[in-house]
């Protein structure tokens, strides 16, 4: 029997209603943070957007007038508002640890965005920092709190003793056709095996964890159809100390009909796990769910659907308001997590420009 779980059941703390208390946040990064921003605008009860920030003046100016917020020229003026409780940095990932760093510093919590941080040093330090002054330092990938596809596969592990885990296969693809255009996405040691940095990023930061802990990772990656220096065609492979093995593919050549579907196989000792992301269509990707199901011997077969918008890879808004209003079951930063898919990136990179095996430094 297939059964349909109702998201919200695995989660233990109720939706929050706080609109009074709502987080002020200033956007950072005027061009990937203006759908975030306008979304934040609309409709949510956890985070009210206070202002605009981007080097590009102009760019910033157009979207604060839309949202009728003030614009910040600098992140120094940023820092300087008292409205501006946190920080939504929506930049590219070059040098994003020194702009973190500058939020913390001037006391403001910090949401991000994937990949956190090619350096790992840099990200340590950002991490740390984070931790010692007791400030929320959030991604949307990993999220501090797992979303509800990542919540279901733990319980299924737990509940029918799925065992060892013994192997990940996960994939993604797009479309693109892309021209030199000289940013980060054009320099081979910024955005190492393109797709996997871009897109596969999600596979090593919310479900590689599920394989223990990474010894080596190997990089294989093309070109094919893009105009970049970079990849437009790549796979990595992860072996991990307890003897599991991950491979990723992920491509930007791939014309189906099925962008971005985000399919993951978790094998374990006694059962394998499928999940992957139903897509309606929506340039905002709002109504998009993701699909788990499992499969055991001699067992019926659950199934699980997420709420739109409640899959590994999305900005959980609620969690960054309770952490910082002082939730217990929320943490302010979760080192652990963060810096698990940064190791990951760091031996990515290493290994994409040697093109042999490199070690997951500790």
């Amino acid at each position: 029997m297939i059964t349909e779980n109702t998201p919200r059941a695995l989660n233990e703390a109720p939706p929050s209603t706080a609109t009074s208390s709502a987080v002020g946040l200033a956007v950072v990064g005027a061009n990937f943070g203006a759908g975030i921003a306008r979304r934040l605008a609309q409709e949510n009860p956890f985070v009210r957007v206070v202002g605009i920030c981007d080097r590009n003046v102009p760019l910033a100016e157009r979207l604060a007038g839309e949202l009728g917020v003030p614009v910040f020229a600098s992140l120094e003026a940023l820092l300087e508002s008292a409205d501006v409780e946190a920080v939504g940095l929506f930049t590219p990932p070059v040098g994003r640890a020194a702009l973190v760093q500058a939020a913390l510093q001037g006391g403001r919590h910090v949401m991000t965005t994937k990949p956190f941080e090619m350096n790992l040093e840099s990200a340590r330090s950002v991490v740390a920092l984070a931790r010692e002054r007791g400030l929320a330092l959030h991604l949307n990938s990993p999220a501090p709190v797992p979303s509800e596809d990542i919540q279901c596969i733990e319980q299924w592990v737990r509940e029918f003793d799925l065992g060892r885990p013994i192997g990940l296969h996960a994939a993604t693809w797009a479309s693109y056709r892309e021209t030199f255009s000289g940013t980060w996405y054009d320099d081979p040691t910024l955005c190492p095996a393109a797709p996997i940095t871009r897109l596969g990023v999600y596979f090593l930061n919310d479900f590689a964890m599920f394989l223990g802990e990474p010894e080596s990772v190997h990089v294989m990656h093309s070109r094919i159809f893009t105009g970049r220096p970079t990849a437009d065609n790549a796979q990595i492979s992860i072996r991990f100390t307890n003897g599991s093995i991950a491979s990723i593919f992920a491509s930007f050549c791939v014309t189906d009909g099925q962008p971005w579907r985000d399919e993951v196989r978790l094998s374990f000792e006694r059962g394998t796990v499928r999940r992957w992301v139903e897509r309606t269509g929506r340039s905002d990707m709002a109504d998009d769910r993701a699909v788990a199901e499992l499969t055991i011997a001699g067992r019926e077969v659950p199934r699980f659907a997420t709420a739109p918008g409640a899959f590994a890879g999305w900005y959980n808004w609620e969690a960054f308001h309770q952490a910082i209003r002082g939730a217990k079951d929320v943490p302010l930063c979760d080192s652990q997590r963060l810096l698990y898919g940064v190791r990951l990136l760091d031996a990515l990179r290493r290994s994409a420009l040697s093109g042999a095996p490199e070690a997951v430094l500790p």
